[in-house]
């Protein structure tokens, strides 16, 4: 399940690397979507972004994180201006809460992660440069619901459905263009991830890629196992405070995934 995302392998020569925001959907790197309307053209940094990020981390954890590959999403998140920052074969799009990357090791024909940038502003102050959930909540998801607050969870949750749902079209447009037709793409997240930071998983139902190897590679995209959690499911357990601990303790238990793991191998 490993999720480090470094430059996607490709026979292209530098010629045919796409230009900056209009970056190929596919695994193969084959074709160039059309961009969506967020993606158009550069888009502003988030105010503050680079002030808040400096104050709290400084340059040395910055250096350290782009250089650990698990805290490879949590560079890209911190980042003040992504666009420029990251090559168009690593970033799809970015806002000023969300962004959207290419997997590195895809299980499937289209494979995205969107994380939460930090700071994460509040809606109403999209500009502010203080973040509405501290950065201990964004490490998964886990730590999200019961760290987050209600209202900052809710919030974070809300911008990453919205933009892991950007992506869906856009790979169905391109899905569309590529086969002239269009199949299931799922979203949800790992209930173990293996990176540090939160990401929700925007996964094409096809499972074909070089990088799916192993009966542990399939399993963890099937719910029914419990090692994927559709963000829907996310969105449910919202709805009763009351029990939400206790969902996450059920969902999230290790040994208990880890049994399931054994059993289905």
């Amino acid at each position: 399940m490993g999720n480090c995302v470094s430059a996607p392998s490709s026979s292209s020569s530098p010629s045919d690397i796409p230009p900056p925001r209009r970056p190929a959907l596919s695994t193969d790197g084959s074709s160039n979507p059309s961009p969506s309307s967020s993606s158009q053209g550069p888009q502003t940094p988030k105010k503050g972004k680079g002030r808040a990020l400096s104050h709290r981390s400084g340059l040395s954890t910055s250096s350290m994180m782009a250089s650990h590959p698990l805290l490879a999403l949590r560079h890209y998140a911190t980042l003040s201006n992504p666009q420029t920052s990251l090559p168009a074969n690593k970033l799809l799009f970015a806002n000023y809460n969300t962004m959207a990357v290419f997997d590195a090791y895809p299980k499937a024909k289209y494979h995205f992660l969107v994380l939460p940038r930090y700071p994460f502003s509040s809606q109403s102050d999209p500009d502010g440069d203080e973040s509405i959930v501290p950065l201990e909540a964004l490490d998964d998801l886990k730590s999200l619901l019961l760290k987050g607050g209600v209202y900052g969870r809710e919030e974070v949750l809300r911008a990453m459905e919205e933009t892991a749902r950007e992506v869906e079209e856009m790979i169905r447009d391109e899905m569309l263009k590529t086969e002239g037709f269009a199949w299931r793409v799922d979203v949800g997240f790992h209930a173990v991830p293996s990176m540090k930071h939160v990401h929700l998983h925007v996964i094409s139902d096809d499972r074909i890629s070089p990088s799916l190897k192993s009966k542990k590679h399939y399993n963890s995209f099937r719910p029914d196992l419990g090692f994927f959690i559709p963000i829907m499911e996310v969105r449910r357990w919202l709805q009763n405070e009351q029990t939400l601990q206790e969902r996450v303790d059920v969902r999230f238990h290790t040994k208990l995934l880890r049994a399931r793991a054994d059993r289905a191998l």
